[in-house]
């Protein structure tokens, strides 16, 4: 008996028997409303049926429908897939083109931070062996009056260098591309889904299962805790990078910026 069960399911739920219920409802929806609220006596809402219901409308054009719904699906279906074929194939090469820049720009910053640290290193080989030359002088005076000096020479000089690295990181942010390589997944997530809101916003709601992040038509973080963190550390990220701006002073609604804007459209 429960073979013959399972096979009856299977039929039902196949596509042809499926499309042909939903012709069968579609068309004798009114009859089929009337006998089950009507307040007749059982027969003579049988009776109503019958009258109101022919064998075309049970049974000969809801299998007709059901042939021709399971034989154009995947006509349609195959219509779409071309139609979009297209602008997907365009939007993936917009996605690797932005990729490669963002690649490339890494590769930028790899070297220049070798470069760096490379200069850093000779800086203070160079350093030790002046202290070597300092403490080889005999005058116990003048020794220590040129290590004060060179010692304030020093300060001086790595205050200056540091006013000098904040300021190139301050104008290196103004770099949409620069600005996205310093992005994680889940931050890069927010941009695109906030890019798609004309109005560039982004808030912080409250659900049922606590807090979520709402980008444009998508939010993030529903989930659970864990998942939600994730994404809030995202949104901070694009906060430090001057990419999003908060809007209100209760924190929860945020916008792009300009810099937002520009850096979302390279994505």
């Amino acid at each position: 008996m429960k073979e013959i069960v399972d096979a009856i399911g299977t039929r039902i739920k196949s596509p042809y028997f499926g499309y042909s219920i939903l012709a069968f409802i579609a068309l004798n929806w009114r009859e089929i409303f009337l006998i089950l609220l009507s307040e007749s006596a059982p027969q003579a809402r049988i009776l109503e049926f019958d009258q109101a219901t022919s064998f075309s409308s049970l049974l000969g054009l809801p299998l007709l429908i059901g042939a021709l719904v399971a034989l154009l699906t995947p006509w349609v279906k195959l219509i779409f897939e071309y139609s979009s074929k297209k602008p997907i194939e365009l939007i993936d090469v917009l996605k690797l083109e932005a990729q490669h820049k963002i690649t490339i720009k890494q590769a930028q910053l790899e070297q220049s931070r070798t470069d760096f640290f490379a200069i850093k290193e000779k800086e203070l080989i160079e350093r030790a062996r002046r202290d070597e030359e300092v403490s080889a002088i005999a005058n116990e005076e003048t020794k220590e009056k040129l290590s004060i000096e060179l010692e304030q020479l020093r300060n001086e000089r790595d205050k200056l260098s540091h006013e000098v690295r904040e300021k190139d990181t301050k104008e290196s942010l103004k770099d949409p591309l620069l600005a996205l390589s310093k992005l994680s997944d889940p931050a890069i997530e927010i941009l695109l889904a906030t890019k798609n809101n004309k109005n560039g916003t982004i808030k912080i709601i409250a659900t049922l299962q606590g807090r979520a992040i709402h980008a444009g038509t998508d939010t993030f973080g529903t989930e659970d805790q864990r998942t939600y963190v994730k994404y809030e550390e995202g949104l901070e990220e694009l906060v430090e990078l001057g990419l999003v701006k908060s809007r209100d002073l209760s924190g929860d609604v945020y916008e792009l910026t300009s810099l937002g804007w520009e850096t979302a459209n390279v994505l």
